[in-house]
């Protein structure tokens, strides 16, 4: 087992959808702190670049290749990073899945896929590491929620609604097991410059106005290093200080660009 599994080290972490963007960032974040990450993602290739690099940087990180949204996957992650490294201490959910539409508009796959990949996952994962996690009486799990979440923004469709539900199942996380000594909270960003959202550039916005991974992967560090007494959250938001990169905005007037293209948005992942 690696330093990182040793009680009163750095808990070992697992990441969901560390192949890039938010979940890249974090894993790298967790590394240099201590923790042995286990990177989960489909991309296989991109995921064993990111552990590379933690490597490269004197950390320790594995990379497990697995489609969180089939059956049965999430309790494997949990297993493989158990057998590898040690039971997970650290929970970190950033897999997603985007397709913007109206309600009218949305296939029923899509919406499933959007339901499965952001909420199912991360309630899967949670279940699965939870009960280890009370009974050391320690323990971490962090969702990365979106603000978009906490608002209603037309077209936002399976996404708004899925990343909302997500916010309320970390809240009964956090409730049902703040006295077994394990924290949980959503971090819910704005608009962050990543593949999954549109560019700055296409809307008007300078780039610098928005917000990078790094601004998560630091909001993330902070929560972990708070004292134990310390309750933050469970919801926590970050947004970018400039109103026209605000993300209910910016979906709208990227959906509206779409259509005006005749073209539907075109569906992303990051996981």
């Amino acid at each position: 087992m690696s330093a990182a599994g040793v009680a009163g080290g750095p808990p070992v972490a697992l990441v969901a959808g560390a192949s890039s963007g938010i979940g890249a960032a974090v894993a790298r974040r967790l590394a240099a702190r201590g923790s042995a990450v286990a990177l989960v993602g489909r991309r296989e290739a991109e995921l064993k670049e990111v552990a590379e690099s933690i490597r490269e940087a004197g950390g320790t990180a594995l990379p497990f290749a697995l489609d969180l949204a089939e059956p049965g996957a999430p309790a494997d992650a949990v297993a493989a990073t158990a057998a590898a490294l040690g039971p997970v201490g650290l929970l970190v959910c950033s897999a997603g899945a985007i397709r913007l539409a109206a309600v009218h508009e949305t296939e029923e796959r899509h919406w499933e896929r959007q339901v499965r990949v952001n909420l199912t996952v991360p309630f899967l994962l949670a279940r699965a590491v939870l009960p280890g996690m009370r009974e050391r009486g320690h323990g971490w799990v962090v969702n990365i929620g979106s603000g978009v979440g906490s608002e209603v923004v037309p077209g936002s469709g399976g996404y708004g609604v899925s990343k909302h539900a997500v916010h309320r199942l970390t809240e009964l996380i956090h409730e049902e097991n703040r006295d077994f000594g394990v924290r949980a909270v959503t971090v819910a960003p704005g608009w962050v410059s990543t593949r999954l959202a549109a560019r700055p550039s296409d809307l008007g916005v300078p780039e610098e106005e928005v917000l990078d991974a790094e601004d998560i992967a630091d909001t993330v560090a902070w929560l972990l290093d708070r004292p134990a007494r310390m309750s933050v959250g469970p919801l926590v938001r970050v947004e970018p200080s400039a109103s026209r990169a605000a993300a209910g905005d910016a979906m709208t007037r990227h959906l509206n660009r779409s259509r005006a293209r005749g073209a539907g948005p075109a569906a992303e992942e990051n996981r």
